[in-house]
């Protein structure tokens, strides 16, 4: 898979692309227009572990929009925003996140650099730290269907966090690790209370 242009390495004066390549975290590069014009080898080892395949993984190729990778319609309007800002204004951005499986609790810091004459954004991720679930001392919760189905037979996972709604306590979301690998059909990507006031203090 071709992972970026020639025209690229104009863009990243200031940085070395050899350091780039060689880290273990995903990197990757977004045009003005918020395109995907640089992966470094790591991105598609972790498209691989988060289960990026057919259509999705097509999402990720030199060229293709980079809001079409990003699930939810939240998290899709707080990047866009703050890396056009990153763009407009020449300064650096900073976000920490999580990127958990149902197996591992993952935490990253996100730095989003611009590259020269705004002609786009590189974003560098590093893994803050991964732990277990199980040393993490979070109630797991098994598969319920009825639990979850809300009354317009939809199911609301946080997009961020991961965490489903409760249909009878909308106000309670829990961790339910069955579905943070492969949701049912009738999912829907929301975003739970404490991830909206995060993201909407940012």
């Amino acid at each position: 898979m071709k992972r970026y242009n020639e025209d690229f390495l104009d863009k990243i004066k200031g940085f070395n692309l050899q350091v780039l390549e060689n880290s273990k975290y995903p990197i990757y590069a977004l045009s003005k227009e918020l395109k995907f014009i640089y992966f470094n080898p790591a991105w598609s080892h972790f498209a691989k572990d988060n289960q990026f395949e057919g259509r999705a993984l097509k999402n990720l190729s030199l060229g293709s929009p980079y809001l079409k990778s990003i699930k939810g319609v939240w998290l899709k309007l707080y990047f866009q925003k703050n890396y056009k800002k990153v763009i407009r204004t020449g300064e650096t951005w900073h976000h920490e996140y999580q990127c958990s499986s149902n197996e591992f609790y993952r935490f990253y810091h996100q730095t989003a650099y611009p590259l020269l004459d705004k002609s786009g954004v590189l974003i560098v991720n590093t893994e803050v730290f991964k732990l277990p679930m199980d040393q993490m001392n979070i109630k797991t919760f098994e598969v319920i269907i009825e639990r979850y189905t809300q009354p317009n037979n939809r199911i609301n996972q946080c997009s961020n966090c991961r965490h489903t709604q409760r249909a009878d306590e909308p106000d309670l979301w829990d961790w339910v690790p069955n579905w943070v690998e492969k949701l049912p059909i009738n999912s829907n990507l929301s975003i739970c209370p404490t991830c909206k006031h995060l993201y909407e203090d940012s």
